[in-house]
């Protein structure tokens, strides 16, 4: 998102709504008030967060929460969501096989000849991969992964001594797994419980705090998910569903949020108040 949208999204609804930390307004009497609250949450741990994101914050005197992966904080790597996209783009490779038999024909290909078929090809391979089991999804990022070695990966994250500033500023730092890996997808209730567990103890590590929230990588879970999280210590799960959390409707591990995007700002404004999922609703629209 545009720096200047952002400032605009933040003004707008500093104006409209009392902003406030959800992990302080999920436990507080206020949640079933007809009050008009706004949390605001960032999702992977991103440097432009602190660099971009946290003085616009301060400039309208609203607090939100930040939920990292905590490898790529560890190791300044990005989300492989931000890789693939990376690799296709910047490789100077012309071969790649992708042959896995559970591929979609369009996808099995051996030669993808410039930047411009590369990006077309990743544009249609990536909502997929957030459609099959984790395992499988993990061959495929592994065969990009060793086929585009000649790729410099960028720097792009924050670091633990951005979170505690950022926690010192009252922010609020939660948990979005250790790999950002989708726990909807995986099967192996230990992989799963250790991509919550693990995370949570490194923000405790560092931060001096176990985590009460969890943002789902992808917005991806099943009741298992729910289970394990719960299990792990957690008491809030992050949803992406495109609507309002009602606390009347939703339980705490499936809280709904509203994802916003680089759009044009009429856009924007009718995402924050909802009213496009309602329209989408109305006439079906997919």
């Amino acid at each position: 998102m545009d720096v200047s949208l952002f400032d605009k999204c933040i003004k707008y609804i500093s104006q409209n709504y009392k902003v406030v930390l959800l992990e302080d307004l999920a436990f507080s009497d206020k949640l079933h008030t007809r009050h008009q609250y706004a949390t605001i949450m960032f999702d992977d741990g991103y440097k432009d967060n602190i660099e971009y994101a946290a003085p616009i914050l301060d400039k309208y005197k609203c607090k939100a929460s930040f939920y990292v992966v905590t490898e790529s904080i560890d190791n300044n790597v990005p989300t492989w969501t931000h890789i693939l996209e990376h690799l296709f783009k910047f490789t100077g490779k012309s071969e790649i096989i992708m042959d896995f038999d559970f591929l979609p024909a369009e996808l099995q290909i051996k030669h993808l000849l410039n930047v411009e078929d590369r990006i077309r090809y990743v544009n249609k391979l990536k909502p997929y991969l957030k459609k099959i089991s984790h395992e499988r999804r993990n061959e495929i990022l592994k065969r990009i992964a060793e086929t585009y070695n000649d790729v410099t990966l960028p720097e792009l994250m924050m670091n633990w001594k951005d979170l505690k500033e950022l926690r010192n500023a009252g922010h609020y730092i939660g948990s979005h797994t250790v790999t950002h890996s989708m726990l909807g997808t995986m099967s192996d209730e230990k992989e799963i419980m250790e991509e919550l567990v693990r995370s949570g103890s490194r923000i405790k590590e560092e931060l001096d705090y176990f985590p009460v929230s969890i943002s789902y990588p992808v917005g991806s879970f099943n009741e298992t998910t729910k289970r394990l999280a719960k299990e792990a210590g957690y008491k809030l799960g992050l949803a992406v569903k495109q609507n309002i959390y009602n606390p009347k409707r939703d339980d705490f591990y499936e809280i709904s949020r509203i994802e916003l995007y680089n759009e044009s700002w009429w856009k924007t404004k009718l995402r924050i108040l909802n009213t496009l999922e309602n329209i989408k609703s109305l006439i079906r629209y997919k």
